[in-house]
């Protein structure tokens, strides 16, 4: 199948089952795992399963073990970031959950995910959550509930744009970027790389390329390699 891998994280079986059956009505969409809890989350990345999947759906509200009927409500933030930060997982992550606390929204956005999505509605609304959670997955936009938008408002780099910078880290030219994340062509790259760089610099960072002759890619990538310490 040449569609979208995508694995669930969920503790409430009937509504994953709900949301596999009708992500898999669209052929472009197949769900290759699923999971209820914490320590079946990071026993999977463990295995590099997150290396077979294109897409996570991601629930905060996890119990540690399969049959445990205590949960945690930080127990998404803990598999998001150990997706992001260890497993180095580019793919996209949406958080669907039945949180509206904005510290959830807020937390989960600086963890990486990208989209945040709630679950906690009435059944005859599932086919519009369907359509956001398609949206959200395939990587070209950022879904946000509405009650929660505003916790989202502020520039962030998404998936997608991390693996770029990570690229560049690894010293890949935007020839061997454009290729590797299928962009028209290296000058392509070239800019969407710039915007990026403008994200993750501050006006200090900025008077500091400025008073220092430096280049814009240069300075981005120092900046870049000291909030990522933690991955190498």
């Amino acid at each position: 199948m040449n569609g979208l891998r995508v694995a669930i994280i969920d503790n409430d079986d009937l509504f994953k089952d709900v949301i596999k059956d009708l992500l898999e009505d669209d052929a472009h969409f197949q769900v290759v795992s699923s999971m209820s809890s914490e320590i079946e989350a990071i026993e999977w990345i463990n295995e590099e399963g997150h290396n077979k999947v294109d897409g996570i759906i991601l629930d905060l509200n996890l119990p540690y073990y399969m049959d445990d009927k205590h949960t945690n409500p930080r127990a998404g933030l803990r598999i998001l970031r150990r997706l992001r930060e260890e497993a180095r997982f580019f793919g996209t992550v949406v958080i669907l959950t039945n949180s509206r606390d904005l510290d959830d929204g807020k937390d989960a956005l600086d963890q990486g995910c990208d989209g945040y999505l709630c679950k906690d509605m009435e059944m005859e609304s599932i086919y519009n959550l369907i359509t956001e959670l398609k949206l959200a997955l395939e990587g070209r936009v950022l879904m946000i509930s509405n009650e929660m938008r505003f916790a989202f408002l502020r520039d962030s780099i998404s998936a997608r744009e991390a693996q770029l910078m990570e690229m560049l880290r690894d010293g890949k030219s935007w020839s061997e970027i454009a290729r590797a994340m299928e962009y028209r062509s290296s000058k392509a790259a070239a800019n969407i790389g710039d915007r990026i760089f403008d994200k993750i610099l501050s006006e200090t960072d900025k008077f500091k390329r400025k008073s220092q002759g430096l280049k814009k890619r240069e300075v981005a990538l120092e900046v870049w390699n000291e909030r990522h310490r933690v991955r190498h």
